[in-house]
């Protein structure tokens, strides 16, 4: 599917106040969180403990880890070399994984 179907899908189901859960296709849930501060039409904000500042994932970020998201999940291609392409793999990875869950196992 085009990555435009799974941008749409989060600015339809992604809300303010959703607090996401931090995962990797490695160890799987790691414990901590973040929150959903707002959705935009090319951009996501979250809240992170620990981060001093809202930070501001831009949706051609998204499209990066999108478009290595099968194999990232197939363990061909590692999260440490998602975050040499984008520093906010943590977040955009997390986010697509609470997006398949919601959407029956499968990114739109």
């Amino acid at each position: 599917m085009p990555f435009i179907n799974t941008w749409n899908a989060l600015q339809i189901r992604l809300r303010r106040g959703t607090v996401i859960r931090n995962w990797t296709a490695q160890n799987g849930f790691l414990g901590d969180t973040f929150t959903i501060v707002s959705v935009k039409q090319n951009y996501i904000e979250v809240d992170t403990p620990g981060a001093q500042n809202i930070q501001r994932i831009p949706q051609r970020d998204f499209q990066i880890v999108y478009n290595l998201w099968d194999d990232y999940c197939l363990g061909n291609f590692k999260r440490h070399e998602i975050r040499d392409r984008t520093r906010f793999s943590k977040y955009i990875i997390s986010i697509l994984h609470w997006l398949q869950n919601n959407c029956g196992g499968h990114l739109p």
